[in-house]
This record gives structure tokens, C-alpha cells and sequence, in this order.
């Protein structure tokens, strides 16, 4: 690995100096004016700097905190995504930098791109399930588009026919042999979704995408999860692995998928990427603070090798045998450190890769030329990190883990669950279990799903030791106790349909009626007990399971505790058929959908 030399501007004079973490994101940079402007995703700002001199300039106030950014190609106009269930697109007229125009989305917009002629700009509405496309010419909303779960990152094609979508999580039953996260591909001159690409089984936390420049290939980053094994080793990716997957865009179909870790050491929770002019591939290493460079004529010459029956390693002969290869993209890629923590987003311009960290006060500048030298661009100040703010960081960051393969965040995106099932040694082998989100699981004791852990303390103690395979000291611990314990929960986007929807509140009284209050009781709607509800299955059958919190229950999808459910109506059609999960055989339809709206806006 090459360490890097840094050189710290002195900022003098700054005059933004805010009172809470930054928490640098998206940023993107205006080649002409040679600024950047960079969203601070917990300040509620935007931060403009000038990359020469590495000043900070101004900073541009916003009523929520901004998600992405993206500036329009004649440089008048920033465009914001920020909020969570008051979504808005705030345009930005520069260089006045004031909001000239504010348009209601979907819920937490994400990434935005503007279509090849400039006259609309796609959203990505994370838990919305949507793509918003907006008329620039009349600031409006024109075409809601669902996808598949939680879209998160968008991208278009250079000869925008296509804008492909990431969708974070899988939307399969986790009992499935097949249980992965999706690519939609949308037709960008109809707006309408075109085809949804699978990726190869155990894919999740898709982050970061980009097209290839000549409009061949879309490039998409994600962990590939081997979910499907007991969690008793980590040696050689035998629990998370962390992937490139490549569409081939002239049929839509998925090309291959390569693993970015090498044979003894994970590249843990990649996210932003992007191509640069030089035809190398970027990729932002959040779990390892690091950068990649990949090198993509080197990658398709091989891969053209592998399914030519030519390559040199006799492990690969199909495209199944890629996404298994730990030393594949060995002669093609470089990893760098960064100085910053937690890197999210990456942008090549004029020879240089820039990139911002989560938690650092500045971005990153690293010359491609010469002893790929780094200068630091500062953004501000910020308070020294305090408990909850060090858990955050710990629990993402793969150092804590051995030969840094994953992170908590692996398998627990923002403190919930990824939607899979994993076979913990906790209560025996051969009965996995689907990922638990950790929100409120400090003041809900029980924890796991049998609730054996007897406190959260507890769990997170023995995850470390027994899934990140580490020790560490016990003040880590803490920091990550604090950190989960300030876990608040997301609006539920269905909660003004429900207001809308049920006036006189009668999916609450069918709540009472049909005895779940009697379970998901009190603030947290839980009575931390376990019952056997009679969806215990072959080593599980009659096994009683601990209670769950209901709470943002919308979010953690699919339901009981093998995920074999993937709504909240399978749940009590399907498997509550003897009423033991409450009194609901005999609810009529208009009931059972109060009653299901009624819950999943808690």
C-alpha cells in the first residue's frame, strides 16, 4: 500500500464556522469556476471552497440538511436534495447563491442526474420506493416512478438513453435461494422502467454507480454477502465480501461481478464511485479509509480472457467463478489511505481524485501525477467528537474487524438490517436468522431474535468478539452503546396516508381489538417477552421468539424471524392462519389493509 504526504491549508479568516459535526457527503466540482461546493449532511449546508487556494468562501444556509448535489452544465444552478419526509429539490441560483426554487419530492431524497438535454432531473426517493422526474422548464413533479427498495444512487447514460437506479436492499423473502438487490434500468426518453437487473445472490448495500464513457457498461458497487454458511470464520471473505458488478447496457443483462478485496484483506463497504477521463475506476472504501483505482481496460481484457477459456488462473473459467476470486483484480487495482474517515464520495477532475469522508472537516485532493501527493481543502470547524460521535465511526469502520472484511454497518446499514438471513453460533448452527434492526435494542432487553442476549450491552460485546472476530477495549464498546442508544426513528412515509387515509382511527382500534396491543404494548410497543406464535419452523418449531418493537417496522421488511414473510398481509394471511399471532382469520379485507396502514405508519 502507498501512504500518501499531506499538506494542511491554513484557513485564515474563515468565517463558517458551525456548531455541529459536518459530516461531509456529495459534492460536485465547478471546473470553470474552480470552486466546489460540498454538502454537509448533518450541518444543514453547503459549503463552497475554492480549490486552489483551498479557502473556504462561503456557505450557503438550508432549512433541512442536504442529501446530494449536482450542478447544472452551464454553472447557474445547484440543485440540493435534502430531508427526510418533507423531501425537497432546492435549485440554486449562482452565483447569488440564494434558493430560487423549492420542489416537493418523495420521501429522503438520495441522488439526482439530469438528463442528456438538461430538461429533467431524476430523483432517487429513498423511502419513497420512488424516482421523481421533474420538469425543469416548469419546476414540477411529472412522473413518480416505483422501483424496487430504498433507490439510493442514479446515474445516466453519456448518450442519455439509459438512467440506471441503485436499489440499496433486496426486496426477496430472505428464505429464498435467491435473495439480492436490483438495478433499474429506466428508459430515459420515455421515463418509463425498462428492465430490473439481478445481482448475484447475497448482494446488498448497493452504493455507488457510474456508466463507462463510451455508454457500454454501468458500473455498480455492493457487498456480496455469503449468507448462506454459518458466520465461523472470516479468513478469505467467508462472510462479507465487497464486489464491482458490471451491466452490459446494449441488452441489460448482468455482465459479471469481481471482488474488490484482496486474498487476506477486505475492502470493506465500498460507496461513491466514478469514472474518470483517464478509463480507471474510483471507488471510495468507506469500512478501510481508503481509495481505489481500478483499472477498467485491464479488467475487461481479463475478463474477455476468463470467458474465453485464456485466463491464467484455473479457478475462473465461468462468469460464476468471478464473484468468488480473490486475486482477479490483484493486477489492476491500487489502494490508497486517506487521512480522512469514513470516505463517501468520490470525482476525478484534471488529473486529481477528490474525496470527502464522513467524518472529516475537509476534503481530499490526491494527484494521479508524480508521489501522488494529497492536499487537504478545508470546510470548517467542528465540536471534538464525543461519544456517540466515536460509536458512529466505530461502528463502521472495519479496523475493528479481522483483515477488515466488514464492518457492524455490513450487516446493520444506519443501525437496521440488510434484509438477510445469518447463521450465528448463538443458537446453534443450521437455523439462520433474519438481521435485526438495532433501533431502541438498549432499552428493549431481550436482544437477537430468541432473545438470548440479555441485554444490548451484551450483544454488542459478543458481535465484536464473535462476528468481527476481535477484541477491543472496553471504552469502543461504550461509544457504540451510546451511539445505538441515540438511534432516533425515521417519519414513516405511510403516516400521512394513514392520517388521510383513517380519520377516525380505526386501524389503531383493530390493533386493540385483534390483541396485538397486547404484545406491542407501552413506548416502544413491545412487553420484551417471548412467545411461540406458531411460526417456528424445523429446528425452530415451537420455539418461542422475543417480542419486536413495531417501531419503523415499515422499514425492515421482510417480517418473522426467517424473513419468510414479505409483507405485513403474509404475515397474517399466511402465516396466522390459527390466529395464534393475534385475532386476524377473521378480519375482513377493508380491515386487515386498516389495520396493516395502521402499523406500518408507527
Amino acid at each position: 500500500m502507498k501512504h500518501i504526504s499531506c499538506l494542511l491549508f491554513l484557513i485564515i479568516g474563515s468565517s463558517f464556522v458551525p456548531e455541529s459535526y459536518l459530516s461531509p457527503g456529495a459534492f460536485v466540482i465547478d471546473e470553470k469556476q474552480e470552486v466546489v461546493y460540498t454538502a454537509l449532511t448533518t450541518a444543514k449546508s453547503i459549503v463552497v471552497t475554492n480549490r486552489k487556494t483551498g479557502k473556504t468562501t462561503a456557505s450557503i444556509k438550508l432549512k433541512q440538511n442536504p442529501n446530494h448535489v449536482l450542478l447544472s452544465p452551464d454553472g447557474s444552478t445547484l440543485f440540493v436534495s435534502s430531508g427526510e419526509a418533507a423531501g425537497s429539490i432546492e435549485l440554486i441560483a449562482l452565483p447569488k447563491k440564494k434558493v430560487k426554487a423549492s420542489i416537493p419530492v418523495g420521501h429522503s431524497p438520495q441522488g439526482m442526474v439530469l438528463s442528456a438535454d438538461g430538461k429533467f432531473l431524476y430523483v432517487a426517493n429513498r423511502f419513497s420506493n420512488t424516482v421523481s422526474v421533474i420538469e425543469l422548464s416548469k419546476n414540477k413533479v411529472i412522473v413518480s416512478m416505483p422501483v424496487i427498495r430504498e433507490p439510493r444512487a442514479v446515474c445516466i447514460s453519456p448518450d442519455g438513453k439509459t438512467v440506471a437506479v441503485a436499489n440499496f436492499l433486496p426486496a426477496q423473502v430472505s428464505t429464498d435461494s435467491l435473495v439480492a438487490a436490483q438495478i433499474t434500468l429506466i428508459d430515459g426518453k420515455s421515463h418509463r422502467v425498462r428492465s430490473n437487473v439481478v445481482l448475484p445472490n447475497g448482494s446488498q448495500s448497493l452504493m455507488g454507480l457510474a456508466c463507462s464513457s463510451d455508454g457500454k457498461y454501468l458500473y455498480a458497487v455492493h457487498l456480496l454477502s455469503r449468507y448462506g454458511i454459518p458466520i465461523t470464520q472470516l479468513d478469505r471473505g467467508w462472510v462479507n465480501t465487497n464486489a464491482l458488478s458490471i451491466i452490459d447496457l446494449n441488452n441489460d443483462t448482468h455482465y459479471a461481478t469481481i471482488l474488490l478485496d484482496d486474498v487476506d484483506r477486505g475492502a470493506a463497504n465500498p460507496a461513491g464511485i466514478c469514472v474518470g477521463n483517464d478509463q480507471k475506476l474510483y471507488i471510495a472504501l468507506s469500512g478501510t479509509h481508503e481509495v481505489m483505482i481500478l483499472d477498467l481496460k485491464g479488467v475487461h481484457k481479463g475478463l474477455t480472457n476468463s470467458f474465453s477459456g485464456k485466463s491464467k488462473d484455473v479457478r475462473v473459467r465461468e462468469k460464476d467463478d468471478l464473484s468468488a476470486s480473490l486475486s482477479f483484480t490483484s493486477p489492476y487495482k491500487k489502494r490508497i489511505s486517506l487521512q480522512g474517515r469514513s470516505p463517501r464520495e468520490v470525482a476525478f477532475s484534471k488529473n486529481v481524485i477528490y474525496v470527502s469522508s464522513h467524518f472529516s472537516t475537509f476534503l481530499e485532493a490526491i494527484s494521479t501525477e508524480g508521489n501522488q501527493s494529497s492536499v487537504l481543502l478545508a470546510l470548517g470547524n467542528e465540536p471534538v467528537p464525543n461519544s456517540i460521535r466515536r460509536g458512529e465511526l466505530a461502528f463502521g469502520d472495519a479496523f475493528i474487524c479481522y483483515q477488515q472484511w466488514q464492518s457492524c454497518v455490513s450487516c446493520h446499514p444506519d443501525g437496521r438490517a440488510d434484509g438477510l438471513n445469518w447463521d450465528q453460533q448463538n443458537d446453534g448452527f443450521g437455523n439462520p436468522k433474519n438481521t435485526k434492526s438495532l433501533l431502541y435494542s438498549h432499552v428493549t432487553p431481550p436482544c437477537m431474535i430468541t432473545g438470548i442476549r440479555e441485554s444490548a450491552e451484551k450483544a454488542v460485546r459478543n458481535g465484536i468478539l464473535h462476528t468481527l472476530h476481535t477484541r477491543q477495549p472496553e471504552a469502543l464498546s461504550v461509544d457504540m452503546d451510546n451511539y445505538l442508544k441515540q438511534l432516533a426513528p425515521v417519519e414513516s412515509p405511510y403516516l400521512q396516508e394513514y392520517k388521510q387515509k383513517d380519520p377516525l382511527q380505526k386501524g389503531k382500534k383493530l390493533f386493540e381489538q385483534a390483541g396485538c396491543i397486547e404484545c406491542h404494548q407501552g413506548k416502544y410497543l413491545t412487553d420484551q417477552k417471548k412467545y411461540d406464535v406458531g411460526t417456528g419452523d424445523g429446528n425452530d418449531k415451537g420455539r418461542a421468539f422475543d417480542t419486536p418493537s413495531l417501531k419503523e417496522i415499515w422499514r425492515t421488511a421482510p417480517y418473522l424471524y426467517d424473513g419468510r414473510a414479505t409483507t405485513l398481509k403474509d404475515v397474517f394471511v399466511k402465516y396466522n392462519t390459527d390466529d395464534k399471532h393475534g385475532y386476524t382469520k377473521e378480519l375482513s379485507k377493508d380491515e386487515l389493509e386498516a389495520l396493516i396502514l395502521y402499523i406500518k405508519a408507527l
